[in-house]
Parts: structure tokens; sequence; C-alpha cells
């Protein structure tokens, strides 16, 4: 069964993988959603992360991430046994330009997403952009607003840069509030080559140094996204073709050094390369619940694995930003 843990700042016992729904609609039928689902929760697991924007970048499909899941929740009267992570806030695809990190915005997708997945509150709500023209002031006020609505019940930020994160920090201190419990941000055991990552969307942010310091000396806890690095170990191990925009992103000498470390530690445990990918950020000196994807339910076997996996203290801070 999957480790669960207090998340920092919070009363939610949250299993440490998340399971992430990015791909239910475009990629999985409703049925295979559904195999998943049942899958993770008998295994433990009880953190599903979704987004009010997933799919709608195909435009039949909408909110389909969402609705698989509300459906989901409804047929497996399922509301009390796991924790839903969503998000708003996102631009529209097709005016990427304008910002929509104001609060009639804020508040309208939040409310699709509950009319959606059929609940009364949202208990962890994510911004999933930023607009840094925007004071962080008042985009955490919005958010204050909403907990004490009852609308949500906790919030984080998702592709937040450090310097507005720590500026939200202060302002929740000085003023008393809650404040953002936890960050999202893009971070795999694989670093990413500069200016070459797999999706080219510049409001991304990435895992850097500095921020990797600031996440260790502050215990904010990270639930990063795109955490298996799309799969790259496995890809490489497998000599499976790759394509040019994995090339890109990943293939450097720390990467290879990474692999051949994995390599060395399969040989000892047993565990797949992808477990072991996972349980290195399971594994951080801070709180770190990677989201992860799965197209098959026997994939979530490496979850379990992960999720109580120990690895070796060298091995966390070798390959450390």
């Amino acid at each position: 069964m999957m480790k669960k843990l207090i998340l920092k700042g919070t009363d939610l016992e949250l299993s440490n993988v998340c399971l992430g729904t990015a791909n239910f609609g475009e990629k999985l039928t409703k049925e295979q959603a559904y195999e998943v689902l049942d899958t993770y929760v008998a295994a433990g697991g009880n953190f599903i992360d979704s987004a009010n924007v997933y799919c709608k970048w195909i435009e039949e499909l909408g909110n389909c991430s969402e609705q698989y899941l509300g459906s989901w929740l409804r047929d497996r009267k399922a509301y009390n046994k796991i924790v839903i992570a969503t998000k708003g806030g996102h631009y529209d695809f097709k005016a990427p330009e304008i910002s929509r990190v104001r609060e009639e915005t804020i508040r309208a997708d939040l409310e699709e997403s509950l009319q959606t997945l059929g609940v009364d509150h949202i208990d962890f709500y994510w911004l999933h952009r930023d607009d840094e023209s925007v004071d962080i002031t008042e985009i955490v006020d919005i958010m204050e607003t909403l907990v004490k609505e009852g609308k949500i019940q906790y919030y984080g930020a998702s592709n937040y840069k450090q310097y507005r994160i720590e500026q939200a920090v202060s302002y929740a201190e000085e003023k008393g509030l809650q404040g953002f419990t936890a960050v999202s941000n893009q971070w795999s055991m694989a670093r990413v080559n500069p200016g070459g990552n797999m999706n080219q969307d510049p409001s991304l942010v990435l895992m850097d140094s500095d921020y990797y310091q600031w996440h260790k000396r502050s215990k904010m806890p990270i639930i990063p996204f795109s955490s298996s690095a799309h799969g790259f170990f496995d890809k490489l191990d497998r000599k499976l073709k790759m394509a040019e925009d994995m090339k890109r992103a990943y293939m450097n000498q720390d990467n290879l050094e990474m692999y051949q470390t994995l390599c060395k530690l399969r040989k000892e445990t047993g565990v797949s390369l992808y477990a072991l990918s996972i349980a290195w950020l399971t594994n951080q000196p801070f709180q770190t619940l990677p989201v992860a994807a799965v197209s098959r339910p026997e994939q979530l076997d490496d979850f379990v694995v992960a999720s109580s996996l120990q690895l070796e203290k060298d091995v966390i801070e070798k390959y450390s930003l």
C-alpha cells in the first residue's frame, strides 16, 4: 500500500505519489480512466490532480479530465476517500497573451470545476499560472477570500517564480494569513537542457538550484509535474527511438551518468528505473509529492514501490541541483 503523509501546513493526509489526470480524454477513454482510478485507490492512493483546462486544448473535449473524474466520484461514491487537487487561472489557448489571473476568471474556473466534479469545495486548489504584473498580495487576497467563502480549503501556486513565492510567503506571515501551502513547478531527476524543454510554453517554471535551496531552507512542499521526465530513462534503457524534442530536452552527460547509477540501483534492488526516479523525488529533504500519470493500470505498481522506497542519502545529494 502507498505511503501517506500529512502535507505541511494542512490537515490533509495524502499519498506521497499523486495521480495526474491530464491524459484523461485525450489519451484514455472514460472506461480506461475508471480502471486507472480504481487501481490507484485500491493500492492506497488518495491524491488526484486535475485542472479545469485539461483537454481544453482539444475544442470538442472541454474539461473532460474533470468530467471523467467527477463521473467516477459519483459512480464510486468516492468523495470521502480521496483528496482532489485541481487548478484554475490558466490562459485561454485561443488567446495565450491575455492573462486570466483575475478574480472573475479564477472564480469562473473554480465554479465550473465545482459543478463538474460535483463537490461543494475543492480540497486543494492551484493557481495554474502567474501574472507578474499583478501584485502578489492581490492574488493572495483573492485566494484567502475563496477560503473564507468555503469554496476551497487550501491553495498553492503552479508555475510561479521563486521571488513571487517569497513575496507571497512574507505577505501571508505579516498578515497572519494561510497563504500558499505548496508549489507545483516542473521537476524530475533528469535535468532539462537550458532552453530545450519538451513543452516550449514560456510560462512554465522549472526547478533550479536557487529554488531548490530555498525549498530546503523554507521546507515549503513541492508537488512537481513532469516528474518522470516523460519516461526518458526508460526509453534510453529500452533503446527505443527517441523523439527529437526529448533528445533536445534531456540528452546530456549528467542524465547519462544518472542513468548508469539507476541501472546499478536496479541491479541491487530489482526495482524499475521509473520507480527509482520517482523515489529520488520522494526522498528529498523537504516534502516532495510527485505528480505522475499512467496509460495502463499495471504501471501503478511502480507508484507503490516508489512510495515506500528508501534511497541512500548520497544518491539524493549527488544528483541534486
